[in-house]
């Protein structure tokens, strides 16, 4: 790492001592990913206003540093957090998370988000319209930005929305010849001065539906008809996919977004989840055709569980699940943040292990009860997959009779959730996610060595869904997780290998195996340090940051100044 060519004097100026981070004590909850990746930083810059956020942004392109926009840090492939200490700048790592704020516009159709807005709040803010957002679980229960999610190109697990996407937001880039601009294609006119521009948007003092490019996308509207295409040889959604890339969606860090133009659904009243177990998968895949192809409207969500992954999760992501019911999903990014302190402190102790605060958490999961409705126990004993479909319930009688009439000469069963199972169903599919992550941390095993992760965007006319590894490679795995966006056809595998094995060689073998079923990977994760960007992808990032000064090296890339 160069010496500090002044940047932290100057973000001091802008933002103040406390709100510049420079102890390696203070900069570890945003140098280290949430389930991988971590790297070094010379400083973390925590502006409070968007004025701020240009300010710093302004300091660190003066001083030619590299800058890494972090919002949640909750990202899974390692994107949002610096990726070893081979760059050729310093780094700078801007966080968002205290630059809040959702605008309910357009008689609440729409909205506009800033760069630290969660999915939670958005869900709060559009409560008492009636609305709800595009993602409305999991990631919204560990406090994921929704801008986090656009540059993302995220999924989620609403079936007719797709993927998080917008032609619409204010963001700032760094020109060919150093320069920075602030690009307004929200679609409102907010002034043509930065200052101006943000000023405006912060006060609200604009009028909506005035300038003339807003009409546009604002959302991913021709979703559902491409998931009913059953028999197409492609996948319905993955990172990369040209249809999704514009401006700050699919940008993975490479511009600084303001504000997203997103938007809004018409919440459901009353909903009705069916529970499905099966011991044969074939019938599943049987079952997301017949449905999508008979379905005079699609469900809500259709979310996979394999039986290794709900035991996992019962048993070391308890606490997650458990949090999430007793505080609500909006104190779980705290209760997080609170962890990683205590991590930090009993490191620095020396006389505890430093997975302690993760044996108590672990002691207290192994001798409390499940928490889960014994209907789901029981199908958990007698079915491999698990499946969860919910609907509005106006919706849910016809598919309760197409269940009836598939399930009438096959061996799955299922039953009609009441609250409490369906409640416990999707806590449980929600703790899926941090299942293999509990473990690791738990037995002190390093994630980054051998935890391996696939995010997987399947064809839609394919007739096998589980990854069926050859014997070879099973044998490589501790442990294995199976969860996914079942009618989607979006598979999220995580293999735990044993001590010793070669996880490199073991993920390019997953790979090929992958790339001869023509799936597309990542699905929905963003390509982080993890996985290979598209010929397509890295064309969209050079467009956005021919510098390369904005998190570099994202998707494998050069971590050069001008991709050298």
């Amino acid at each position: 790492m160069v010496k500090d060519s002044g940047v932290i004097t100057r973000l001091e100026q802008v933002l103040g001592k406390e709100q510049v981070l420079t102890s390696e004590d203070s900069k570890a909850y945003y140098t280290k990913g949430f389930r991988v990746g971590g790297g070094n930083a010379l400083a973390v810059a925590i502006p409070q206003t968007l004025m701020q956020l240009w300010q710093v942004l302004q300091a660190c392109v003066a001083c030619d540093t590299i800058i890494l926009m972090q919002a949640a840090n909750t990202g899974v492939t390692g994107g949002s957090t610096p990726d070893g200490a081979d760059y050729d700048r310093e780094v700078v790592i801007v966080s968002t998370r205290r630059l809040k704020g959702v605008q309910v516009i357009d008689q609440a159709r729409q909205v506009l988000a800033f760069p630290g807005s969660t999915l939670t709040e958005l869900e709060k803010a559009l409560l008492p319209h009636g609305k709800e957002p595009h993602s409305v679980i999991g990631s919204s229960c560990i406090g994921a930005s929704v801008i986090g999610g656009v540059c993302n190109n995220s999924g989620g697990s609403l079936i007719r929305r797709g993927p998080a996407f917008t032609e619409k937001s204010l963001f700032a880039r760094i020109n060919a010849d150093g320069s920075l601009q602030l690009v307004n294609h929200l679609g409102i006119e907010l002034g043509s001065t930065p200052e101006e521009m943000i000023a405006n948007l912060e006060s609200q003092q604009f009028t909506t539906g005035t300038a003339p490019d807003w009409e546009g996308k604002i959302w991913a509207d021709d979703y559902a008809a491409i998931l009913r295409n059953v028999d197409a040889d492609t996948p319905t959604r993955y990172n990369g996919n040209v249809q999704y890339l514009h401006d700050s969606s699919g940008s993975a860090g490479k511009i600084a977004v303001f504000a997203v133009r997103l938007s809004t659904f018409d919440a459901s009243d009353r909903t009705r989840t069916f529970y499905i177990g099966t011991n044969d998968e074939t019938e599943l895949v049987a079952l997301r055709r017949y449905l999508l192809e008979g379905l005079s409207e699609l469900p809500l969500q259709a979310e996979y569980i394999h039986r290794d992954a709900f035991d996992l999760t019962v048993r070391y992501a308890k606490h997650m699940y458990w949090a999430i019911n007793r505080f609500g999903p909006e104190a779980l990014p705290q209760l997080m943040a609170n962890k990683a302190k205590w991590d930090i402190r009993v490191k620095n102790l020396k006389v505890l292990p430093a997975n302690f605060v993760d044996k108590v958490l672990q002691f207290a999961n192994n001798v409390t009860p499940k928490g889960v409705a014994p209907r789901i126990l029981d199908y958990r004993e007698r079915f491999e997959h698990h499946l969860m479909i919910k609907a509005e319930a106006r919706h849910a009688d016809e598919l309760q009779r197409l269940l009836d009439t598939f399930f009438s000469d096959r061996s799955g069963q299922y039953f009609a959730c009441d609250a409490r199972e369906e409640r416990d169903a999707f806590l449980v599919r929600f703790g899926v996610g941090g299942c293999t992550i509990s473990y690791c941390d738990y037995k002190g095993i390093n994630t980054d060595q051998r935890l391996i992760a696939f995010d997987v965007a399947l064809r839609r006319n394919d007739t096998e869904w589980r990854i069926k590894l050859p014997q070879a490679l099973q044998d490589q795995v501790l442990e294995d997780s199976c969860c996914g966006h079942f009618f989607c056809f979006v598979n999220h595998q995580d293999y735990i290998l044993k001590p010793g094995v070669d996880a490199l060689a073991f993920k390019h073998d997953v790979l090929e195996y992958l790339d001869r079923r023509g799936a597309k990977y990542p699905a929905e994760h963003n390509v982080g340090h993890l996985y290979h960007a598209s010929c397509e992808h890295e064309s969209h990032m050079r467009q956005l940051d021919p510098t390369n000064s904005c998190n570099p090296g994202i998707g494998k890339t050069s971590k050069k100044k001008f991709w050298q």
